[in-house]
């Protein structure tokens, strides 16, 4: 489990279906993601993002409030499809939007990517709408690299190498 000063972050497992359901059923959380999912979608997300973490040392979990308990929504790293390189990911339900809980959350996963996976560069892409997603890239340092095809959309693709996430972190 990893953890910052307010929150928990520990792999997702089928505890918490109802709490993604109910995240990846609501149009405004999956608007910039993917289309809303049925319940059978999400416990098959579960299972796969479940599944790598034993293969690869990669996947998402959970953002637990330490205070509360109360699940927060979901932050990791993938592999885009598309280049292969290690992807962060978020998303935070609703009611808890613009409170830090994704730059606080995703800041442990850039330091996990770069310090446990030795990764060079770490990239986040977002569709260029998605004004809120890239404010917290650029909190964490990544920069705009360009606009491409990804997930089968035009997206914003931002990145962080190893070097300036170091020079940041100092």
């Amino acid at each position: 489990m990893l953890e910052t000063r307010r929150l928990f972050l520990r792999p997702i497992n089928h505890a918490d279906a109802d709490a993604i359901y109910s995240m990846r059923s609501d149009p405004d959380v999956m608007r910039f993601i993917r289309e809303p999912q049925k319940r059978s979608e999400t416990e098959s997300w579960i299972r796969l993002i479940s599944s790598r973490w034993e293969k690869e040392n990669l996947g998402f979990c959970a953002i637990i409030e330490k205070q509360s308990g109360v699940f927060l929504g979901w932050c990791g790293i993938w592999i885009l499809p598309e280049t292969g390189e290690i992807e962060l990911g978020y998303a935070i339900a609703k009611q808890f939007w613009n409170q830090g809980f994704a730059t606080e959350a995703a800041s442990v996963f850039l330091r996990y990517a770069f310090e446990v996976l030795n990764a060079e560069r770490v990239i986040a892409v977002t569709e260029p709408e998605n004004l809120a997603s890239r404010r917290v890239m650029e909190k964490l340092g990544m920069r705009f690299a360009e606009f491409g095809v990804f997930y089968n959309r035009r997206m914003t693709r931002y990145q962080l190498s190893r070097q300036n996430f170091i020079a940041q972190t100092k």
